[in-house]
């Protein structure tokens, strides 16, 4: 039974700093405490709430970034009748990396972003997201389609203002006077695209987040090749943090977990602690890895994502590392059904080497009122797995934040923390956990 957790997260291309993280954390765990029936008490915020700078010996008891840095960390304690567990949740933080992207001049974001959407083409990376989840080639396309639609209208928009102005130079019969409404008319022109594409990715592009998606697409353009300097920096900095956390003592099980695009960020902070420190997890604290709405096949699907595909077959392959992903069909902002060491796309049947996935439905997390309202809300949907639930379910994020049960038992009971706990939030024990042979299907949508 685990009575001290380190729970290190990492986002996706998320701008919301850590205290928004905080706030949202917070209020979460109250819905947790009250559909699971534990007392939950959140620490403040404690970190400056910036950059991580890892030291090997920073933070709460050695692990976290108390002693060295701004990072953002604070302690949950979670108890039920029998247990009480404490888990310091350590931010893997990398949100002011994200604002400067989405900060880019617009121009920028739309050169580099048309040209991010011409490599993903021409590599045949595209063709790739449809090959093996076409709802999420959907979700790459449909931000550029938008796009493409804003550039026509505005074109259309510059075409009709052009001819207003230069009409009169057709009953014109000297050389100046066409001259000059021509010039007049490509100014006119010029000026009324440039306003209606504006207007656009104002509204609606900014309701549909058009601007993160281009500069979402960038960065991992420039991620993936190499070229960003802070992000390698970054996840050196969570590798350190993390070879940190496994020799602290004092502390059962390390949870590293990854949401979204932070799923790339978590296997690639690992695979430098394991590269830094091949014994992790071998004595000490147990080593786990979640992953969540993941979109991993996202970089690995992409001929310079070899180094992520190197990432994903190494901790598969790691005997001391539990590894676990959650899938949901209705998440389309994820890669479903798709291992993400292999990069195949499977079906109901199939049985993953070197990792557990679990398919879960969302709508058995959330009340049917709920699950109506935001079945549509694509965003909404994809952060549930990062959310409290509404009632029991064999997925819960929280109770891995914060239950007894060691990560290993929790994935692998048929009925996940729904067959660990009695009504009253004590922990029944490792009776209701089916074994890791049940790991592909346990739960499955």
């Amino acid at each position: 039974m685990v009575s001290r957790r380190y729970f290190l997260h990492a986002s996706g291309f998320d701008p919301y700093d850590a205290a928004a993280h905080y706030r949202r954390f917070v209020r979460e765990a109250a819905r947790f405490g009250g559909v699971w029936n534990v007392d939950v008490e959140v620490s403040a915020l404690r970190g400056g709430g910036g950059p991580a700078t890892a030291g090997p010996d920073s933070g709460p008891e050695g692990c976290g970034p108390e002693r060295s840095g701004p990072e953002s960390f604070w302690t949950v304690t979670a108890t039920a009748p029998g247990w009480r567990v404490v888990t310091d949740y350590v931010l893997l933080d990398w949100s002011d990396i994200v604002r400067a992207e989405t900060a880019r001049p617009a121009a920028s974001k739309l050169g580099r972003g048309l040209a991010a959407f011409a490599d993903l083409v021409a590599t045949g990376t595209a063709r790739r997201y449809f090959a093996t989840n076409w709802r999420y080639g959907m979700f790459f396309l449909v931000p550029f389609l938008n796009l493409f639609g804003f550039l026509a209208a505005a074109a259309l928009a510059g075409w009709l203002a052009f001819a207003a102005v230069a009409a009169p130079a057709t009953g014109l019969g000297t050389a100046p006077d066409v001259a000059l409404y021509t010039a007049l008319g490509s100014a006119a022109g010029i000026a009324a695209a440039a306003l209606v594409f504006a207007a656009l990715m104002r509204w609606p592009g900014e309701r549909w987040r058009i601007g993160q998606a281009m500069a979402d697409w960038i960065f991992t353009a420039d991620w993936m090749a190499g070229r960003s300097a802070a992000m390698t920096a970054r996840i050196e900095a969570f590798a350190a943090r993390i070879a940190a956390c496994a020799r602290a003592d004092g502390v059962d099980e390390i949870v590293v977990s990854g949401h979204s695009l932070g799923a790339a960020v978590a296997v690639d902070a690992l695979a430098r602690a394991f590269a830094r420190d091949p014994a992790l997890g071998r004595s000490g604290a147990r080593v786990a890895l979640l992953t969540v709405g993941a979109v991993i096949p996202k970089i690995a699907l992409h001929p310079r994502g070899a180094w992520l595909r190197e990432d994903t077959r190494r901790l598969a392959g790691e005997a001391s590392l539990t590894w676990t992903e959650y899938q949901a069909r209705d998440d389309y902002i994820s890669f479903y059904k798709v291992d993400p060491v292999s990069l195949v796309a499977f079906g109901n049947d199939y049985r993953p080497q070197g990792l557990g996935i679990i398919r879960v439905q969302l709508f058995r997390l959330l009340s049917e009122d709920s699950f109506r309202r935001h079945r549509k809300n694509y965003m909404r949907m994809h952060y549930q797995f990062v959310m409290a639930n509404e009632r029991r379910a064999p997925y819960d994020h929280f109770m891995l934040i914060c239950g007894p049960a060691p990560f290993a038992e929790t994935v692998a009971a048929t009925d996940g923390p729904d067959g660990l706990y009695g009504a009253d939030g004590s922990y029944a024990g490792a009776h209701g956990a089916a074994g890791a042979a049940a790991l592909p299907s346990a739960a499955a949508g």
